[in-house]
């Protein structure tokens, strides 16, 4: 089963083309300006690197965030215009998933982390089990502080972010955190091989009311939550 799959969500835009367990190409660039045309023009040349027509393929696989509003729009608007054209099926695939999908080898519970703004962060628990992921619980929104609060278990921190308070993280748990590398960023073909399983048992998102992974209301609830934190009197 060939499957196209890309992000245009984080800072650095990624094309990949699998065929079944096989990588077919992987293509990745600093996303500086999100333009509509590279991400087209860079998805038509991997398919014709790896000599596979655009009608060739099975499904396409595309990250919906979170991460930029502007990119992972247009990321999404692209792929439902190619499945639509070519009248496939469509994964969304959230950037949480595709960065832990890189360590489901692995055995300790996975935490992949993406940027939310000053001192607070987007992240996601992950158990591996097989060759896949099972989610645990809710996706959570907050300071440093709070996501060390849930933690309970040796956990693989993953993404940029768990660098940038890797000392925090390290300092309120001890051995329990452990991290992947400064420059954890998940590729194009581990969006395609997140949503391989769906689409290989006929499972896919209705192109028409699919839509970036937009986490709002939990951003609202954790921004409000600090500055009730920040106004009560410090004994």
């Amino acid at each position: 089963m060939k499957i196209l799959g890309f992000d245009t969500a984080a800072p650095a835009n990624t094309i990949g083309l699998v065929d079944d367990d096989r990588l077919l190409a992987d293509c990745a660039w600093e996303a500086r300006d999100n333009s509509l045309q590279r991400i087209v023009l860079n998805i038509d040349l991997v398919l014709k690197r790896a000599g596979v027509a655009l009608r060739d393929i099975d499904g396409l696989a595309v990250g919906i965030g979170p991460g930029s509003w502007t990119g992972g729009k247009v990321g999404v608007t692209v792929a439902k215009t190619l499945a639509y054209a070519v009248d496939k099926p469509i994964c969304g695939v959230p950037s949480f998933e595709a960065l832990a999908y890189q360590s489901r080898s692995l055995s300790v519970q996975l935490c992949p982390l993406v940027a939310a703004g000053r001192d607070t962060v987007y992240a996601a628990f992950y158990r591996p089990r097989a060759r896949a992921l099972v989610k645990q619980g809710d996706y959570y929104v907050g300071s440093i502080e709070g996501l060390t609060a849930a933690v309970k278990e040796p956990t693989l921190f993953l993404g940029k972010p768990a660098h940038i308070h890797r000392q925090a993280l390290a300092e309120a748990l001890g051995p329990l955190a452990s991290f992947g590398s400064p420059s954890d960023s998940p590729a194009g073909s581990a969006f395609a091989w997140t949503a391989w399983p769906r689409l290989r048992r006929g499972d896919s998102d209705d192109a028409l009311s699919l839509s970036p992974l937009y986490l709002t209301e939990y951003l609202a609830h954790a921004l409000l939550a600090k500055r009730r934190q920040d106004r009560e009197p410090r004994g």
